[in-house]
């Protein structure tokens, strides 16, 4: 059966229904998700960084060498970058590779978390793919303050090419942002 519900890019994820989704969200389903949230890579990016980990142990960095052509710029050949992540979730990171967990491929992922958004009663699951985390990671960041100039280099992007795609009102409540706090922990602060 073919999915008649349009992909909606502009979509973010409210922190109650991300952390509802992840809840249906199987062992490696729920590690890509964590680290998209965490990282605001993407997944093929996710994939490289799993195959040939770079990490930065004193600093809690991560590099991702496996990064999208930027052809706007006229890159011929992608620019790894180097990104920070909140402490904890450094510790968590390494946990999970020790433990050999698995990044699922952009299709298995987007088909596990529409049904997870299904299982969760979250409206209209089809508009939901794994670049709606990266726009909910966007998102999040400027609500809770995080610089756009410095979360454009975070993304990959320009800062123009971010207030085009990610860029949105701040509609979140306090609770949202407690949330959204104890999701990305410390890492708005380390990106500002």
């Amino acid at each position: 059966m073919v999915n008649k519900e349009k992909l909606n890019k502009k979509r973010f994820w409210y922190p109650p229904e991300f952390e509802l989704m992840l809840d249906y969200l199987n062992k490696n389903g729920k590690f890509t998700a964590k680290f998209m949230i965490n990282t605001g890579a993407r997944i093929n990016e996710i994939r490289g960084f799993i195959s040939n980990p770079l990490f930065d142990y004193q600093r809690s960095n991560v590099t991702l060498t496996q990064t999208k052509v930027r052809a706007r710029l006229k890159e011929k050949i992608p620019s790894p970058r180097t990104i920070p992540i909140s402490k904890s979730f450094f510790r968590e990171l390494k946990q999970s590779l020790e433990k050999k967990n698995r990044v699922l491929s952009t299709n298995a992922f987007n088909i596990a978390l529409r049904k997870a958004c299904v299982k969760a009663h979250i409206k209209n699951p089809g508009e939901f793919s794994s670049h709606n985390i990266r726009k909910t990671f966007a998102t999040w960041m400027l609500s809770l303050g995080v610089d756009g100039f410095r979360l454009a280099q975070h993304l990959g992007h320009t800062p123009n090419e971010l207030a085009k795609d990610y860029a949105t009102n701040d509609v979140f409540n306090h609770r949202d942002k407690q949330i959204m706090r104890s999701i990305l922990k410390d890492l708005p602060d380390r990106i500002r």
